[in-house]
């Protein structure tokens, strides 16, 4: 038995990692051309794109994972299937229950790491994503500022500088004009000007040495001129980055804790609490859906005929989009009231889970046909 186990695992081990890294790199190849024109700006660099793919990996993992299990077993067994060794097994007594054990037990442990996922370093990396996305953003704007040209893409103010270091952010001979306040715009010129785009928060600061501020107010005839060795100026940039931030998904970054506090408060405030706690039991039920797609797949794989990577990959598409569709319609009913929550986010899972225990207690009648 154990070297059947051990057998059977090779067999599913090596799809499972080549489905799961191929599976990644297309979720974030999907991600990065919807965020072009932020992750290919002037300012963006490896070690940010680096990043980037490290925060969004627990995230991509959460989604790959059952399809890449599902895949795996359609194809680790359907090539056993295809080479007679199922039929071998079967002559040796050992029936599809006792092969099903293996792929029931790798989606428990799938499972179990998403959950692991899903609950901690998901929702920190989504919140990592949008802070870093923040600031990719804010240099790709400092970088879009010129040597003597005029930027006007901010609102209410216009920047010009007669010489810009983009390695060190500093500008030489800097005007700033600020019509932020409509009643007292300001007309600010430096020697020296210093971007700060670090930080997560959605501002520019921008350090200005040695110069002078114009100040005038419409609506009297007051003018003032103030001399400064240094001053500083935030400028905001929240709708650019709203504008252009895609990684925007305010539950999936908070973690279970957060969102029952959450259902919790909107409970107390006479508000809709059903959303979160959908959300926090849909956590929860992903830990169930790598083993129902073992149940699925098992049955399939052993049941299937040769030229089983065509039929195993419209299986798994076809899966998957039920799978997708069954749960959000579930959670719609949920949240408009027409089901109990733990009911509605337990429900994809459980019906993929006696389709496929349906299927597998059919073919162990019937035994493997090839």
């Amino acid at each position: 038995m154990k070297l059947l186990v051990r057998y059977i695992l090779k067999e599913l081990l090596v799809p499972l990692g080549v489905w799961l890294a191929f599976l990644f790199l297309l979720l974030f190849v999907m991600q990065f051309l919807r965020t072009t024109e932020v992750l290919l700006g002037s300012a963006v660099t490896a070690r940010d794109v680096g990043r980037l793919m490290v925060l969004l990996a627990p995230h991509f993992l959460v989604m790959a994972v059952p399809v890449a299990f599902l895949m795996a077993i359609l194809l680790g067994l359907g090539r056993l299937g295809d080479d007679r060794e199922i039929a071998a097994l079967s002559a040796l007594g050992i029936g599809p229950l006792q092969i099903a054990v293996v792929p029931v037990a790798i989606g428990a442990v799938l499972g179990l790491a998403t959950l692991g996922l899903a609950v901690s370093a998901e929702p920190y990396g989504l919140r990592e994503v949008k802070g870093l996305v923040n600031e990719i953003i804010k240099k790709n704007i400092v970088g879009e500022v010129k040597p003597g040209i005029f930027y006007e893409d901010l609102t209410h103010l216009t920047v010009y500088a007669e010489n810009v270091d983009k390695e060190r952010g500093e500008w030489r001979n800097v005007l700033i004009h600020d019509d932020r306040e409509p009643t007292s715009p300001l007309l600010v010129l430096a020697r020296e000007g210093r971007v700060n785009a670090a930080g997560r928060g959605a501002w520019l600061k921008i350090a200005l040495d040695d110069g002078r501020v114009h100040r005038a107010n419409r609506a009297t005839t007051d003018y003032s001129v103030i001399d400064f060795e240094r001053a500083a100026i935030n400028v905001g940039v929240e709708g650019r980055i709203v504008g252009k931030n895609r990684f925007r998904s305010p539950r999936e970054e908070m973690t279970p804790g957060e969102l029952w506090e959450s259902a919790e408060a909107a409970q107390k405030n006479h508000g809709d609490p059903k959303p979160f706690l959908v959300a926090f039991y849909s956590r929860f039920a992903l830990a169930l859906t790598p083993m129902s797609f073992g149940l699925l797949g098992t049955p399939l794989a052993l049941s299937g005929r040769r030229g089983g990577r065509a039929r195993g990959l419209l299986i798994t598409i076809l899966a998957y989009v039920g799978y997708y569709v069954l749960a959000r319609l579930s959670e719609n009913l949920a949240i408009q009231g027409h089901l109990p929550i733990p009911v509605a986010v337990l429900a994809p899972s459980a019906a993929i889970a006696l389709v496929g225990g349906f299927f597998l207690y059919r073919i162990a009648r019937t035994g493997v046909r090839r």
